[in-house]
């Protein structure tokens, strides 16, 4: 009898234990790689809500609280991070940014040439060919040294007429203006198709809250979502991960908070192109539910092979540099020139020293500037505004859904009541 009065007072024990252990809470949600290589654990929404994909529905003030997370915290910078400081200048504006009203007053003021000439030592040309300018005026001094010390150098008994010198200058001068040409028409290709981008992801938001938003708002919101990462996207692809410090997977996982679409992005070789993947299955779920007619879909399927030809567009630019050929030639008769320039001045007798190296140097600074501006502008989307440019269209984007215009049979003197009251916005965009 004490045996069973044992086996049953075990059996009550595990009995209890089990049911202890299985009303124990979850374990902690799993951490996830965020950029810079330290690992977060996710923040709650805004709100105070889930996020969609456990249960709750989007909507447009979590929309809105996740466009504000990514202007006002996650890229909240006046100024783009990732470029170098040399190209923010506080005096002087820049094509690093996109220009204000202010900026043009600024540029066409009769005081530029005053602020040109004082700050010229901040200028990020001088910055950039300081290093080949000290090389050439060191060349400079050692020439006069050995000419006027070493009778027995080997260079003092030959004669470097400046008429034969000024042949070359005439071919290196051509080059130059030839290659900075073609380094301008790639940088206003570039920043014109970058500029699109802008136009096309506003104009897709645009028929995306008037033509589906109404039938299904859930799909347009996750359309939303895509399209507000879509330029950031594309920067960096552009970029390059290592210019950017990352592959955004900050920004991706706030404005994508469903796992199956942010991994879906992040696991993309061109992570661009598959928001337009997903905005073609949109578009034929759409197509198969009837819910777009047939001049809507026509005028949604234009503007995503626009956005597809955007990025093979700036993709071009990226692959196809000009000829290194024709940039080496170039530089090869530049360097030859300003090599025997110091030759040349001291053998015509014309100048003094001080002459000459004022010479040298003006000389050398306009030939170095010009040929290290055309390199600058080869690869346009390092000196554009992309940064800004993608600040300006998540803004619109968000616009087209929190800022929807009122009903066209609207009567009576109602106010006009946005969707959502924006809190993103900010005084700093410029145009575009």
């Amino acid at each position: 009898m004490k045996f069973k009065t044992l086996l049953l007072s075990i059996s009550a024990a595990w009995l209890v234990s089990a049911e202890q252990h299985s009303t124990a809470p979850p374990p902690p949600p799993a951490t996830q790689p965020f950029r810079g290589g330290a690992v977060k654990t996710r923040a709650p929404r805004r709100g105070g809500g889930t996020f969609p994909s456990l249960g709750q529905a989007d909507s447009l003030a979590q929309f809105n609280a996740d466009v504000t997370t990514v202007l006002k915290d996650l890229r909240g910078n006046k100024n783009d991070p990732t470029m170098k400081r040399m190209f923010h200048s506080r005096l002087r504006p820049t094509f690093a940014v996109t220009w204000t009203h202010k900026m043009w007053e600024q540029n066409s003021s009769r005081w530029r040439f005053v602020v040109q000439f004082v700050f010229w030592y901040q200028s990020a040309l001088l910055k950039r060919v300081l290093p080949q300018l000290t090389a050439l005026l060191g060349w400079t001094a050692m020439v006069l040294y050995f000419f006027e010390t070493n009778k027995e150098w080997p260079l003092s008994n030959i004669k470097f007429p400046m008429t034969s010198l000024s042949l070359v200058s005439g071919f290196v001068a051509s080059l130059l203006a030839l290659r900075t040409n073609q380094g301008m028409s790639r940088l206003l290709e570039g920043r014109m198709a970058f500029g699109k981008v802008v136009l096309y992801t506003r104009d897709m938001a645009s028929m995306v809250s008037n033509f589906i938003y109404d039938k299904d708002p859930q799909l347009a919101l996750k359309l939303a979502r895509h399209l507000a990462t879509f330029s950031w996207l594309l920067k960096n692809f552009l970029r390059g991960t290592k210019a950017s410090g990352g592959k955004d997977e900050d920004l991706i996982r706030t404005m994508l908070p469903t796992p199956a679409d942010a991994d879906y992005i992040l696991r993309q070789r061109k992570m661009p192109v598959a928001v337009v993947m997903r905005l073609r299955q949109a578009l034929a779920h759409c197509t198969h539910k009837h819910l777009l007619s047939t001049a809507e879909e026509i005028a949604i399927d234009h503007t995503i092979s626009a956005m597809d030809l955007a990025i093979m567009t700036t993709e071009r630019i990226i692959a196809s540099p000009i000829p290194p050929l024709f940039t080496t030639h170039a530089g090869r008769l530049m360097c030859f020139y300003l090599l025997f320039l110091p030759l040349a001045l001291y053998g015509s007798g014309s100048m003094n020293k001080v002459g000459l190296f004022l010479t040298v140097g003006i000389v050398g600074y306009a030939m170095l500037g010009l040929d290290e501006l055309s390199h600058m502008m080869e690869q346009p989307f390092k000196v554009s505004p992309l940064f800004h440019l993608c600040k300006n269209s998540m803004n619109d984007v968000a616009d087209a859904f929190c800022l929807r215009p009122p009903a066209l049979d609207a009567r009576g003197n109602a106010p006009y009541v946005p969707a959502v009251e924006p809190t993103y916005h900010s005084d700093e965009e410029g145009f575009e």
